[in-house]
């Protein structure tokens, strides 16, 4: 049985190979329709009250928006710890300070009752995560915001495509970023958009990003070069060739890592902030498409999971019909030995978030306290991704759940 793997291109369909390979084949056919624009509309006709704009990564749009807010320096952003770097890298770039509230351990989002003892009059903005894809409490947080005249900004890397109150997530905060990386909810191996809702800042937003360039034609031919070898990778995983496939890759730079190095250390790379080009913008729009089957799928998977497992040793998130569950998170006391127990039957699952914020080789330069979010560090002891992704199939997902159940 081929290996199930979590974030290597999950939901890369035959359509989507094709695709990829039919632009690393004819370059020149690059630029023939602008599918950049097209994207554009498609995300427009999805929030209808808000102007997207397209970027080669969601965390280089952040980083722009952020910019283009001139906010004092050292001024405070309060967001969630369980989150990743590419949320707290573009606070730092800016000169601004990352202040992190704890986490709800039934839904893995900002606890907002925390929200009046971080509040300081330097700070300046919430970022909010729906993490999983499950949404985070915005009926109060929103009152929150609006009281104290904040800017809110809704991370809706995990969560496209879901709902609160009727409307699309990412319609209700002053800026949305989205992301279509390799793992997320679509793909495009690389790229994101961010969404500005208060028209009060889209001058400023604007002025920057017509000064954006594109990546050069080698990064951009990198991320085509994913989908093939990834799909070859999954293809003989099991065998070990598909490991050897994708350490070669990376070594010989055929293929980006999802983080760069430098990231680790948070600090930005040089390919960030660019504009997302047109061949992956395609990329984007044809899973954009596809968006409300793989959310379906993915919800279906999470509801079998909530059903089927029974070993008591694994705390199940609490179900909620509005996640669309990008993963489907548990918690135990030994995540590593499940970990290692699923990897030797083919089943590579994930660790969002192995540290408050991930990843990250020192903490310290996150300005992150260590015992400040108890919940979170917590969360990141014992959590462990279980795959919903759109390739997933039925027959899969039961196998997973047998192995969970026998688990000791």
């Amino acid at each position: 049985m081929k290996t199930i793997h979590i974030s290597l291109s999950p939901n890369l369909e035959s359509d989507d190979l094709k695709l990829s390979i039919s632009k690393l084949i004819n370059p020149f056919i690059w630029k023939k329709t602008n599918y950049q624009n097209k994207l554009i509309q498609s995300l427009n006709q999805i929030f209808p009250t808000s102007q997207a704009f397209l970027f080669n990564s969601g965390r280089s749009g952040l980083q722009l928006a952020l910019q283009s807010l001139n906010l004092p320096k050292k001024s405070e952003i309060i967001t969630q710890a369980f989150t990743c770097s590419a949320v707290i890298n573009p606070i730092l770039a800016n000169q601004l300070k990352p202040v992190y509230a704890d986490i709800k351990l039934n839904s893995f989002n900002l606890n907002h009752l925390q929200l009046n003892k971080l509040l300081t009059p330097k700070t300046k903005a919430i970022i909010i995560q729906h993490t999983f894809g499950t949404p985070a409490n915005l009926r109060a947080i929103r009152s929150f915001v609006q009281k104290h005249n904040l800017l809110l900004i809704e991370d809706c890397a995990h969560s496209l495509g879901a709902h609160y109150q009727n409307k699309p997530l990412g319609s209700f905060g002053d800026i949305t970023l989205l992301s279509f990386g390799r793992d997320k909810i679509i793909s495009s191996v690389f790229g994101g958009a961010i969404l500005i809702n208060n028209p009060h800042l889209l001058p400023s937003f604007k002025k920057l990003y017509s000064k954006l360039k594109l990546p050069n034609h080698l990064w951009t031919t990198q991320q085509l070069l994913h989908p093939p070898l990834s799909y070859l990778a999954k293809k003989t995983y099991h065998l070990q060739i598909g490991k050897l496939i994708l350490l070669l890759s990376q070594k010989l730079k055929l293929i980006s890592r999802a983080i760069y190095p430098q990231e680790k250390i948070h600090q930005t790379p040089t390919v960030f902030p660019a504009k997302l080009p047109n061949p992956l913008a395609h990329l984007a729009l044809n899973q954009l498409n596809k968006l409300s089957t793989f959310n379906l799928h993915r919800q279906k998977i999470a509801l079998i999971y909530q059903k089927k497992i029974i070993n008591p040793k694994l705390k199940k998130p609490q179900l909620s019909k509005n996640s669309i569950y990008l993963r489907y998170n548990i918690l135990l006391s030994n995540p590593q030995n499940l970990f290692t127990y699923l990897k030797k039957n083919q089943i590579i699952a994930g660790d969002w978030y192995s540290q408050p914020i991930t990843p990250s080789n020192n903490l310290k330069l996150t300005l992150y306290t260590k015992g400040s979010c108890p919940n979170a560090e917590k969360a990141c002891q014992q959590n462990l991704n279980l795959p919903t992704h759109p390739t997933l199939s039925i027959k899969q997902v039961t196998k997973i759940i047998y192995l969970l159940n026998k688990f000791k």
